[in-house]
């Protein structure tokens, strides 16, 4: 009897720790909200609709501001492919300038005078926030 209890103690108690350690299905994100997969990095459709909203953006400029970024995507992935993980930093800085300056380029040719001066104006507001967190984190250390 005695063994036939401790047998079903240690059965429980088994059970139990199995239980606890099996994984939870992880969050799922709204059908709006997806993202691209391996990425942090927002959706054409997100980019477009955010700087729809901060800058006031007709459909047709909303428009080509998703097929913008869509062509940045491809174009950053493909560079992604040609330089190899190990490859000079240097040349890798040099690409990423040339599709970024690219990039506001062609942007300022959809935006108007105001929104371009908006967009820049978030540009500098978002690089700061983001300086005053590395300071934070380095001052963590």
């Amino acid at each position: 009897m005695k063994k036939m209890l401790l047998l079903l103690a240690a059965t429980a108690l088994l059970a139990g720790s199995a239980t606890a350690q099996t994984s939870t299905t992880p969050l799922q994100r709204p059908a709006g909200a997806r993202q691209q997969p391996g990425t942090d990095q927002p959706t054409p459709e997100q980019r477009a609709a955010v700087l729809a909203k901060q800058l006031g953006l007709s459909a047709e400029q909303t428009q080509q501001v998703r097929q913008l970024e869509e062509s940045r995507r491809q174009e950053m992935q493909a560079m992604r492919g040609q330089l190899p993980a190990g490859a000079d930093r240097a040349a890798r800085r040099q690409n990423l300038e040339a599709l970024r300056t690219k990039y506001d380029t062609q942007l300022r040719g959809i935006l108007s005078a105001d929104q371009y001066t908006q967009y820049r104006q978030l540009q500098e507001n978002r690089l700061e926030k983001r300086g005053q967190r590395q300071t934070k984190l380095k001052m963590k250390s």
